[in-house]
């Protein structure tokens, strides 16, 4: 898909969220190990009640249903991650402000803007073994595929891929935030339970926008 409008992203995020629902009893098997363990009941609470946002509710624009996309993380999931994913979210509105659809630039655009606010907002760097770690390369790897496409839909694989990268990277990674950082090397070749939601996150938005 070239571009998406409000509803095309409506569907993705809800395909989003069922990919996040499915994805909790791996994510609390990592979290288990590696942190408090509640990581991924956390994400299936928040995503859970974001798809009943979603079917509820219908939205003029982009810009409309990612700010309600977010601010349901925050208030549904508590803790940091509530606080992390829906910072993700709402974070680069301003990049898509006034637009009927998103192109590849455009989601480009929007996601970086809300990948800068969660560095910002969590103080994480590259390398810390979080969510950070798969978000920096997702990057990356978004604003290469502009070079060839402007496709949304390619972005957003692009933006999978380079998560998934991250993801296996963090298995090296000795944790220095959060409950994992006191698992030290215990923690070497588990990834990031977060890391992970990030890929999940955006393969579910692509595979719906294919």
């Amino acid at each position: 898909m070239d571009k998406a409008n409000a509803t095309a992203l409506r569907t993705a995020m809800i395909a989003a969220a069922d990919a996040i629902v499915a994805a909790e009893p791996e994510l609390t098997r990592v979290d288990m190990v590696i942190g408090d363990g509640d990581h991924g009941i956390g994400m299936k609470t928040g995503f859970t009640a974001l798809k009943r946002e979603l079917l509820a509710n219908e939205y003029e624009s982009p810009y409309a249903l990612f700010h309600a996309c977010g601010l349901c993380l925050v208030k549904s999931m508590g803790g940091s991650s509530g606080v992390l994913f829906g910072t993700l979210l709402i974070g680069g509105l301003e990049a898509i402000r006034g637009l009927d659809c998103l192109d590849g630039a455009a989601m480009c655009a929007y996601f970086c803007g809300g990948i800068d606010a969660v560095i910002r907002r969590g103080k994480a760097k590259a390398g810390d073994k979080t969510m950070v770690d798969a978000l920096l390369p997702a990057k990356a790897h978004m604003e290469r595929a502009l070079a060839d496409t402007d496709s949304v839909e390619s972005v957003l694989k692009a933006a999978e891929a380079g998560a998934l990268e991250g993801v296996e990277a963090t298995k090296a990674m000795l944790p220095r935030l959060g409950r994992s950082k006191n698992f030290r090397e215990s923690a070497i070749g588990w990834p990031d339970p977060g890391a992970i939601s990030v890929s999940v996150l955006f393969g579910g938005m692509a595979k719906a926008l294919a």
